[in-house]
């Protein structure tokens, strides 16, 4: 019987798509070396076979589309050196008809309906020669595509990421047309992460061309989004710490915050500044305030405060704002004296210990702590 398991195994093949069509090669070879034998048998597996192509979802690009728009003519080419082939569509054999034209290794599909959609396999004595994917091109129909980019600077040395996600498509692809031009698959949950190349340091004159895709078993997509690099940026999380706190665990208490460019952000910060905001929680009503300041990077903050995070945004450009950091808690009076009471139990702690190993070191060193005997006696003790 045909071997499917050793064809299936996902971890000797990269795409769903390639999958199948091994499958389907193999199930075709060996329906011709068994056609006297078991010829019914053989002919039950192709057809298994090949409607797995049409029950599953294309996850990724396939190697071979064709698309077209309803009510128009589509041309299919056989890529093979055999002058007469028969077709399939999924698992149904392509007769001639007024809407399906076969010439040598041709077939014209007229009159495209959504019946005629799927995978078209072409087939010689020896087996399964070629396939193509006969798409239906949905491109004029769609109006939202939902594809959002951001960049975390203006460097060159960065990549653009962006996001696409569709219910109606099941597989999607973009290139940035002023990179390298070539397709990039999402990683997960339809994320992108697309190389560009930009002096920070220039203006921009041109706008950045996205150009995305997007399959289905059935249908196909094309979009482009057109924007400029400035117009994108969002900088990643700054990073916080608190200097000081004086009138700990009153309401006239006062932090010193000091907010530090990520280190994916351009040098130098004087000449690329950041605009910075703090959001922050008042311990006793559990109100939230916030609090911005532009260019320097400390800043006073009053209040009874339990806990603070930042943002950061370009200041020239007025560019999206960073995620917020994490919250980080201040401590009351109270939990300080404890963690610096704590924290002296620890370093006292550590240092009896230093002072217990340097003693056996010493004992060591001078014979101290062996065996001693009385030699009157000759007892040992």
């Amino acid at each position: 019987m045909c071997v499917i398991k050793a064809s299936t195994d996902p971890a000797k093949e990269h795409t769903t798509h390639r999958r199948q069509t091994h499958l389907i090669f193999f199930c075709a070879e060996f329906e011709a070396r068994n056609r006297t034998k078991m010829g019914w048998l053989m002919r039950f597996i192709v057809l298994f076979c090949l409607s797995i192509t049409r029950m599953s979802a294309l996850n990724l690009f396939p190697d071979k589309f064709v698309i077209g728009e309803k009510h128009t003519s589509v041309t299919l080419i056989c890529e093979t050196n055999k002058d007469s082939v028969t077709w399939k569509r999924d698992t149904v054999d392509i007769v001639e008809s007024d809407f399906e034209k076969l010439s040598g290794r041709s077939l014209t599909v007229i009159d495209l309906q959504e019946d005629q959609l799927g995978n078209y396999t072409c087939w010689s004595d020896k087996g399964l020669e070629d396939y193509t994917y006969l798409l239906l091109d949905k491109s004029k129909e769609a109006t939202v595509f939902n594809i959002n980019c951001t960049a975390e600077t203006l460097s060159c040395n960065e990549r653009i990421k962006c996001t696409w996600t569709s219910d109606e498509f099941t597989a999607f692809r973009l290139r940035n047309t002023r990179g390298d031009g070539k397709w990039l698959s999402q990683h997960v949950d339809g994320v992108f992460f697309l190389p560009h190349s930009t002096n920070s340091y220039s203006e921009e004159s041109e706008r950045l061309l996205i150009t995305g895709e997007a399959v289905s078993s059935c249908c196909y997509m094309k979009t482009d989004y057109s924007f400029y690099l400035r117009d994108i940026v969002k900088p990643a999380n700054p990073d916080i710490s608190i200097c000081t706190v004086n009138n700990e665990g009153s309401d006239k208490q006062i932090i010193e915050l000091e907010v530090r460019p990520p280190s994916s952000w351009p040098q130098p910060h004087s000449f690329f500044p950041l605009k910075h905001q703090v959001e922050y929680q008042i311990r006793h009503n559990g109100e939230l305030k916030t609090k911005e300041w532009e260019e320097r990077s400390k800043i006073e903050v009053k209040g009874h405060i339990i806990k603070l995070r930042v943002r950061s945004r370009d200041m020239l450009l007025l560019s999206q704002w960073s995620e917020w950091t994490s919250w980080t808690n201040v401590p009351d009076g109270e939990t300080r004296i404890r963690n610096k009471e704590s924290g002296k139990d620890r370093k006292r702690q550590k240092e009896q210990q230093e002072i217990r190993n340097k003693k056996k070191k010493n004992h060591k060193k001078t014979g101290m702590g062996k065996k001693r005997g009385n030699f009157r006696t000759g007892h040992v003790f």
